[in-house]
């Protein structure tokens, strides 16, 4: 067995593509790697901003010796009576570069066939190698590739340089006029060197690059920077707290070094979230707070360099900081002049998307909505009515700062300015939270609004975006999702749930398409409810699809998912769903289930055939057996519905359970439900609905369950 070393020497890669190329550069060797019959090890992929670097352990030397069977046509197809091929044989062994003599026959259950058996020697897999690494670098992804020389090969940057080793043999490759070699370049101003690389050793690679100021390995390279800007941050009581800039900046040198700088104190007047989007989005700085969280006037650089250069660079960043604080401060002043409120009609001249206006009438918009959603939580003791007058006034500047100079500037602070210029202007501090708190969840891993007023105008918001595109069909399909939809809809759930909520998905909807235009406009469908009735069954299908994925995310069985999904309650109380799926969740586990679930899905199979409505005739009650069935129902199942209204979703199914495991037992065991007496059949049916409803309408359907075959 032999390995492979192979690197791509580039100039400088952006930050951003260096992780995703690596990915994919290990996906693909070995895919190939599959295909071409090479069985290796291990597939290991780094880079830094020079360089691409794949190492494989354990090649083997030759490709593995294959024999290939094809089936031809039938033998009566291929040769005639006589024995003579005929054209159809003659096709097949010319299509296979072989005489016709060469066709064998064998016996398979459909008759005799022809077929051609060859033996594929296995190749010397340093000249498979030549294909596979030109194919690599052919088909790796970037956002942006360029090409240079008028040649026809796109990359991120140039190659400058390839490295190809296996073994000790350097793999015969040329790709842009460039061949493989045993070299490497250094750090390109703290060595400026090219180095050989004897042999493809993992280990001495990266020890003779670290002697020319190369640390290649990314987490390697990542844990040496966290280590030096921590030490810089620990002289000041802080700490990162920002992986995903750790990881931009690992990328963003080949020898990982941290300097501190600072900034006049002055810019402190700024908002401090102004300040660090400033240093991180814009220049990939790391700001420094106190424990108490008040921000320093120092910040935390990245360099790649040692420490002679230091001074330069930190002079260096202090100026350009120093730039992007000074226009800052100059539209922090600016936008102060004039009031959040009076910015709102001007929101007229901004387009949201077409046919459905503009940022004005998206905020009138969201104003009735968060109105609908604040009464419909007043009624439900969930929100004061200071609280939803609170929350229309929040809902009206919400959209506001997307016309100040600042959020121009920093886009990101969209919302975060609003909550800054309302505190300035005098509003309400819950209305200037709720502004900011609007946008949350931003990501995934975000935090949900903290404060109720927020989560309604979020949920206003969130509920109008969804509405407006899938009112205009703009529904995600695949991967591609370019407004954001399940990010919202994922918020829409996280709120619900996590400030127990009990606000109706369909509702909701209905109560956002009935302000949009294009449903109530001149121009909308002459049958305006059949329309509006189609979207919010679409939308729901497309919550029904997000809370599946987030519950399956969370750990819970795709099975126990569908069951509460598809319970006559369903999921439009998306706080409700959550409570009995965890319920359901916890009633899996008892010793119980498998006998619960048997007594639900058998009354679900048979009963189904019933109307729902009908009611069960206590005079065709002939059998013994369906008699104490139906005496149960009337004796429990008002005590189930009971429990099942409070919530008390555990206590109902152990109740259902031991109500109706042994009379339903026994009504399989001694009744015939299919007489042929049609009004004593329907009764029968009748009876086992409503037993099936008392579980599957309240708590979930288990006809949903799949249990495991040894039970």
């Amino acid at each position: 067995m032999t390995d492979l070393l192979f690197e791509i020497g580039t100039e400088e890669i952006p930050a951003g593509y260096i992780t995703p190329a690596t990915q994919h550069i290990k996906t693909f060797f070995t895919e190939q790697a599959k295909k071409h019959r090479l069985e290796a090890q291990s597939v290991y992929c780094t880079g830094t901003p020079r360089r691409l670097t794949l190492f494989v352990k354990g090649l083997p030397e030759k490709q593995e010796s294959v024999t290939v069977e094809t089936l031809g046509p039938a033998a009566s197809v291929a040769f005639d009576k006589a024995g003579n091929p005929t054209k159809a044989g003659m096709g097949f062994a010319r299509s296979q570069g072989v005489d016709v003599q060469g066709l064998q026959m064998k016996k398979t259950p459909k008759g005799d066939y022809c077929f051609v058996i060859k033996h594929i020697e296995g190749k010397e897999t340093l000249l498979i190698l030549t294909e596979m690494l030109t194919d690599v670098i052919k088909n790796v992804p970037f956002p942006k590739s360029m090409k240079w020389k008028g040649n026809s090969l796109f990359f991120a940057r140039p190659i400058r340089s390839l490295l190809a080793l296996f073994g000790d043999t350097v793999v015969p490759l040329e790709i842009n006029g460039i061949k493989a070699a045993k070299l490497a370049a250094g750090h390109p101003f703290l060595s400026g060197r090219k180095i050989e690389i004897p042999w493809a050793d993992w280990d001495l690679y990266k020890q003779l690059l670290k002697q020319e100021y190369v640390v290649v390995d990314m987490p390697e390279r990542r844990e040496e920077l966290r280590v030096k800007i921590a030490q810089r941050m620990a002289a000041h009581s802080s700490a990162i707290d920002d992986e995903e800039l750790l990881d931009e900046v690992t990328n963003l040198v080949e020898y990982p070094n941290a300097i501190e700088c600072s900034f006049d104190e002055e810019f402190l007047e700024i908002p401090s979230d102004v300040i660090e989007t400033a240093m991180k989005e814009h220049q990939r700085y790391f700001p420094i707070r106190k424990k108490g969280g008040r921000l320093l006037n120092k910040f935390i650089a990245t360099l790649n360099r040692d420490e002679n250069s230091a001074h330069t660079t930190i002079q260096g960043n202090e100026r350009v900081l120093k730039a992007r604080l000074s226009d800052a401060r100059f539209f922090w002043k600016e936008d102060k002049k004039i009031p959040l409120k009076n910015r709102v009609e001007d929101l007229k001249n901004i387009a949201f998307l077409e046919k459905l206006g503009n940022y004005h009438d998206r905020t009138n918009r969201i104003v009735a909505l968060s109105d609908v959603i604040s009464h419909a939580l007043v009624a439900a003791g969930k929100l004061s009515l200071e609280e939803a007058s609170l929350a229309k006034r929040a809902a009206f500047l919400c959209k506001a700062d997307l016309l100040t100079q600042m959020v121009g500037e920093f886009p990101s602070l969209q919302g975060i300015m609003g909550r800054e210029y309302a505190g300035w202007d005098g509003e309400a501090s819950p209305v200037a939270v709720a502004i900011a708190e609007h946008y949350m969840p931003r990501f995934a891993a975000d935090n949900i609004p903290a404060s109720k007023i927020g989560a309604v105008v979020g949920l206003a918001d969130k509920f109008d975006t969804i509405s407006s595109c899938f009112a205009l069909q703009l529904i995600p399909t695949g991967s591609q999702d370019p407004y954001s939809l399940r990010r919202h809809a994922y918020g829409i759930i996280r709120i619900l749930g996590e400030h127990e909520l009990a606000l109706e998905i369909g509702e909701t909807v209905r109560s956002s398409l009935s302000l949009l235009p294009v449903i109530k406009g001149p121009s909308a469908s002459v049958d305006q409810k059949a329309v509006s009735e189609k979207i919010v069954s679409d939308v729901r299908g497309f919550f029904k699809d997000r809370l599946f994925q987030v519950n399956i995310e969370k750990g819970y069985r795709y099975d126990l998912v569908n069951a509460v999904l598809n319970a006559g309650k369903g999921f439009d109380d998306v706080h409700n769903f959550s409570q009995r799926l965890k319920a359901t969740e916890a009633i899996s586990r008892e010793k119980w289930w498998a006998e619960l679930v048997t007594v639900v899905e058998r009354t679900f199979n048979i009963g189904k055939k019933a109307k729902s409505g009908d009611l069960v005739n206590e005079t065709l009650l002939a059998e013994a057996e369906e008699k104490a069935l139906w005496k149960v129902y009337q004796d429990k199942g008002g005590e189930i519905q009971k429990l099942m209204s409070d919530r008390r979703y555990v206590e109902a199914a152990g109740l259902y359970y031991k109500a109706f495991a042994q009379p339903v037992h026994s009504f399989f065991e001694k009744v015939f439900v299919n007489v042929e007496d049609e009004g004593v059949r329907n009764n029968r049916l009748t009876l086992l609905k409503k037993i099936n409803e008392l579980y599957s309408q309240g708590l979930a359907e288990l006809s949903q369950i799949v249990m495991p075959e040894n039970g």
